[in-house]
């Protein structure tokens, strides 16, 4: 065998091993990356319409009778805070401080409520051996929709 046929033997057989390599490495990669097989018939993602379960809270209805009460106290001070003001600039930070002060009242009369939904989301998951839970509206196909199941969990903690 001549010099040039062994180094274009010895050329291909590289190449062809470099080949093997590289589609033997992107398997690999691939299947490493690859979600683990769920049993047949397993579903372990749920998902939740959070707005109809906020809307079906208990307590919602009384929490925004509040909200609304306290808004039209601060919109009240911040009108009559104003009226005292004659530069537009301290009337404009006298209502701005109204609204933080709503806000903040807000957060609190809404803390709770937000509290009880993840907490029944977090029980009905639990029960229902679902190891994943997002909103329905993030999820274009699959998982088991729970919303029910968790309106129902809080309705049974009023």
């Amino acid at each position: 065998m001549s010099a040039k046929k062994a180094v274009l033997l010895a050329l291909t057989v590289s190449l062809l091993v470099m080949s093997f390599t590289v589609s033997a490495s992107a398997a690999a990669k691939r299947a490493a990356s690859a979600p683990a097989a769920a049993p047949a018939g397993a579903d372990f993602v749920g998902i939740v319409d959070r707005g109809e379960i906020l809307n079906n809270h208990p307590g919602l209805a009384q929490a925004r009778q509040q909200l609304a009460n306290i808004a039209r106290q601060k919109e009240n001070e911040a009108k009559a805070a104003a009226d005292k003001e004659t530069d537009t600039a301290k009337k404009a930070q006298a209502v701005q401080a109204k609204r933080m002060e709503l806000a903040q009242e807000e957060q609190k009369l809404m803390a709770p409520i937000y509290r009880d939904c993840e907490q029944a989301v977090r029980e009905v998951a639990v029960k229902r051996k679902l190891t994943l839970v997002l909103d329905k509206f993030v999820v274009l196909i699959g998982g088991v929709d729970i919303t029910q199941d968790v309106i129902q969990q809080l309705s049974r903690k009023r």
